[in-house]
Formats: structure tokens, sequence, C-alpha cells
């Protein structure tokens, strides 16, 4: 969901899908993604709406090798070498409408009820690190 100049600000999303006839249409970039170098499929944070504010974002699932999805360059980072940070960009990445998931604007309902268990997930492993490392 991370984006150059928005970073996870998800009201603030500048990539966009729009519908042409039974596909979606994708285009703009993602940064920071976790894993995003490996992925055989992403889900993507966009805006369906561009006027509806957090109504307008929906979450869109392309698979790797669709025409127009690439994956830029691996992000260096301090730890967690195992996992990969990559840039995603979209220049006209055609979909299937069926793509969608969930229904179409209620993609920022679903992070926001998502988002707090990850960011635990998070808290807690840092947590283990820290008294791993003072044990």
């Amino acid at each position: 969901m991370t984006e150059p100049g928005t970073g996870s600000d998800l009201q603030g999303v500048r990539t966009t899908a729009r519908r042409d006839g039974d596909h979606w249409v994708i285009n703009g970039s993602k940064t920071f993604i976790t894993n995003g170098w490996h992925a055989d499929l992403v889900i993507v944070v966009t805006k369906t709406d561009v006027n509806a504010g957090a109504k307008g974002v929906s979450l869109i699932i392309v698979d790797e090798g669709t025409p127009g999805f690439r994956k830029g360059k691996r992000l260096k980072k301090v730890g967690l070498k195992s996992q990969d940070t990559s840039e995603l960009f979209f220049d006209d990445v055609r979909v299937p409408a069926d793509n969608l998931l969930g229904k179409e604007g209620e993609g920022f309902i679903y992070l926001m009820q998502k988002l707090p268990w990850e960011r635990l997930q998070i808290a807690i492993t840092a947590h283990a690190s820290a008294q791993a490392a003072i044990d």
C-alpha cells in the first residue's frame, strides 16, 4: 500500500484502477513492499473512485507476469534481510474484473480491520528480538 510521496496514508493513494469492460486497468507505483520481489501475486491498494476519499479505495489482485506489471529494484534496509523489500510498478496493467478483492470501494474498511493485527505482530516480533538480544 505504501507509495512514493504518500507513505502508508490510505486516503492519499495515487495508484488508480479504472473499469474498462470486463477488466480493471491499473496505473501507479508502490514502494517499500515487503516480499514484493518474490511475490507470485500482489494485492494492490488502488483508487477506483478518485473523488470518493476513503470510499474510493479498492483492493485488486495482480499476478506476476501480467503485462505492464514490473518489479523495481530491491531496496536495502537495516536488518530483516531474509525479507525482501522492493518497488512495484503498474503501467496500464489489465486484470479481469473478477480480480477485485471484496467489494469496490470497501478496501479502506478491509485494511482498517486487518492492519492493527499486522502492526501487533510487528510489535511482538520487535519485543521478542530485543528480549533475545538482552538475554
